[in-house]
């Protein structure tokens, strides 16, 4: 069977591989992609994918390794001592026995650690490609196979606590690797585990249980309380608050009733509801959340590709290193010297560090965002973040809530109330859904008779109400029927225009009967997001197609300074253009709908309110909920991330100079080597592990 290059997840871990895939043949001609060693090592041993594999094959691989390497260790302290006795035929029997002793016992542990890292070194699928098994293999078995030709020549030079304790180590080190990675991929695997196995359908009018992989299109699912919704759907009965928290990130359960959608995974928590399956499972809103998060995993930052090509440098200059030293060393002070030397230079170099150092983090920061309802696409995108200097913000349905809300009210009578708000049932106008909700509030009736309604663009509405005609709209209406607006009417549209809320009339073919005004409500949380952008220094604007006199409103309650009103979609963009000369990285933020052009030329856009449809949008953030202060707080989770990656890349490096250098001296031996190793990743592990607790 031949591999499949389309495969970018690791066969055991399922987490995207960042550099270049190890390819291993797992039975049956079937070739598979492998991020790292150890994942390898867990699917041969027990077969098993995912981490009840993982816990299974280190722990008894680890376990094992270990305790041979010990006796390995203790036997060979008494080889240290051997030489006080060279005339004892006694003593020298006994440390011959000694010697073949630790052989036998050395043997296994090369055989099951060392063996798999020198086939990845040099098999077929990974020939000539430089990893850092290639390293310990190296170091490891030169070290072996010197004590091996000892023992049968009754040689002093005897390695084999060297060999195996490298071994145990290195696996270890795999170990928590491999463990970091798992983990870093777990927030996939409980969006998987959010949908149902089961799934209560009707069929010819009896309750069946199937599992959920059968639901067809049309189904029709019964869900109870408490129970979890097993498929995208329409209510066609029942009535129920549903916990929508693990998608939309908002904790406050959302009432649906008959005609309103549902999601898989979501939780019903009170009522019956009777659900039609109206999307094919490919399709379902959770289905399509693990999609993107395996896409966005897959993305790469410019800084990994950085880490990547130097890796891939790195290896070969070590390999010279090592080589030049092994030929200095041989020189100066023989073979045994060189070897020890050697093995050093090449096991302090392995950058496992350096390489798990930008993509662990990057992994981890998507995920935590994810949780939030903060949809980065891309770990491109989650870098360029970091380094934003300039938020533009959309007003309408950002920083003010997006639907208008009625303020002020006056009318002739209650009467004329109620004909308006029969009238504006017909409408599809924001202004109108919010009308006819305050006169719902207020108790007012809408039942009247409506005929001939018609939509006058740019103007209002009118029909026939009750056999009278009714006019509603703004002041260029009315005065294209010749009519003025009475002073005490006057007056609301003056406080109106001062305190930026938009005035609609309600008038006859005669006489203006009444006045309505429309406020913007600034949202609770806009001064609270404000002030966290701005002690993260970074510089804000409102871009608003709206009049200076909302402008000014917003200055005086946010303590926003640059305000620009009563701009087009083309004057957005050249704000825009305006900042990005000026050499800043400018984000857009907005509601994903009318600022599409704004958005796209920002280096990132922003769109909020996304709710289940965050696979339509095109920005490169989505927010899955409304709440502003989701913005600043991705921004600081960019910045601990980038600073977390190049703490990690800074202690890589420091450590292999430092090492090296130590190595090179022959200060150095390989057994320190291999455990500084694994101090070094279980350093960047924890590090990139803080990214959490952002």
């Amino acid at each position: 069977m031949e591999h499949k290059h389309t495969n970018k997840e690791c066969y055991q871990c399922g987490i995207p591989i960042t550099g270049k895939s190890l390819r291993y043949d797992i039975g049956n001609g079937q070739v598979e992609d492998f991020c790292c060693f150890g994942c390898y090592l867990i699917h041969q041993t027990t077969g098993l994918r995912g981490e009840e594999g993982n816990a299974v094959a280190f722990l008894g691989k680890f376990g094992f390794g270990y305790f041979l390497a010990m006796l390995v260790f203790m036997l060979s302290t008494y080889l240290y001592g051997a030489h006080l006795t060279p005339d004892d035929p006694q003593a020298q029997a006994f440390t011959k026995l000694i010697k073949y002793l630790i052989l036998i016992l050395a043997t296994p542990v090369m055989l099951l650690l060392g063996i798999p890292i020198l086939k990845n070194s040099f098999s077929r699928h990974n020939w000539l490609n430089f990893n850092t098994d290639t390293l310990i293999a190296i170091g490891a078995f030169s070290a072996y196979f010197l004590s091996v030709y000892s023992v049968f020549t009754n040689k002093p030079s005897i390695y084999f606590e060297t060999a195996t304790m490298i071994l145990v180590l290195v696996t270890f080190g795999r170990y928590l690797e491999t463990s970091s990675r798992v983990k870093a991929s777990n927030f996939m695997k409980e969006l998987m585990k959010l949908a149902p196995d089961k799934a209560t359908v009707i069929k010819a009018g009896k309750e069946v249980e199937i599992p959920v992989d059968n639901l067809k299109l049309g189904d029709i699912v019964i869900v109870r309380a408490g129970e979890k919704i097993p498929a995208d759907g329409v209510v066609i009965e029942g009535k129920s608050y549903i916990d929508e928290s693990m998608l939309t990130g908002e904790n406050k359960p959302v009432l649906k009733k008959e005609g309103d959608e549902v999601y898989a995974g979501t939780i019903n928590t009170d009522g019956f509801l009777k659900i039609k399956v109206n999307k094919p499972q490919r399709e379902w809103t959770l289905n399509k959340f693990i999609e993107m998060m395996k896409e966005i995993r897959n993305s790469k930052a410019p800084i990994t590709r950085i880490t990547d090509t130097v890796a891939a440098w790195f290896l070969p200059v070590m390999l010279t290193l090592a080589s030049g030293a092994f030929a200095y060393w041989y020189m100066v002070e023989g073979f045994e010297k060189a070897l020890i030397v050697s093995m050093s230079v090449l096991l302090i170099s392995c950058p496992c560090a350096f390489s798990i150092g930008a993509p662990l983090a990057l992994w981890i920061g998507l995920s935590e965002a994810f949780r939030e309802g903060i949809i980065i696409k891309g770990a491109d995108i989650l870098e360029k973040l970091s380094s934003v200097r300039k938020v533009f913000f959309d007003k309408t349905g950002t920083i003010t809530e997006r639907f208008m809300v009625v303020h002020r009210v006056k009318a002739k009578d209650e009467e004329v109330l109620s004909k308006a708000c029969s009238l504006e049932k017909f409408s599809q106008h924001p202004l109108a859904f919010s009308f006819v909700n305050y006169c719902k509030e207020k108790g007012i009736k809408c039942d009247y008779k409506v005929e001939d309604f018609k939509t006058i663009y740019g103007f209002g509405i009118e029909g026939k109400v009750n056999g009278e005609k009714l006019h509603i709209g703004n002041r260029k209406f009315l005065e294209k029927l010749g009519l003025e607006v009475p002073k005490e009417l006057e007056e609301f549209e003056n406080l109106a225009e001062k305190d930026a809320e938009i005035p609609v009339f309600i008038f006859s073919d005669k006489e203006v009967l009444g006045i309505i005004t429309f406020a913007q409500k600034i949202k609770d949380e806009a001064p609270i997001a404000i002030k966290a952008l701005q002690k993260l220094k970074i510089k804000i604007a409102v871009l608003t197609g709206d009049t200076p006199y909302f402008a000014k409103i917003l200055k005086e309650k946010l303590g926003i300074k640059e305000i620009k009103a009563g701009l087009l979609p083309e004057d957005k963009i050249k704000e825009i253009e305006k900042a990005q000369k000026q050499g800043l990285t400018v984000a857009m933020v907005g509601d994903g709908i009318n600022d599409a052009p704004a958005l796209s030329k920002a280096d990132i856009g922003i769109a909020m309110g996304c709710g289940t449809d965050i696979t339509k949008e095109s920005a490169d953030v989505s927010l899955v909920s409304d709440d502003l202060r989701k913005v600043p707080l991705m921004f600081l989770l960019a910045k601990k991330v980038k600073k977390v990656i190049y703490t990690n890349i800074f202690w890589a490096f420091i450590y292999n100079i430092i090492g090296i250098g130590f190595a090179l001296t022959g200060k150095l031996n390989p057994i320190l080597a291999a455990f500084a190793m694994v101090l070094s990743s279980a350093f960047v592990i924890g590090n990139s592990i803080r990214v959490k607790n952002w």
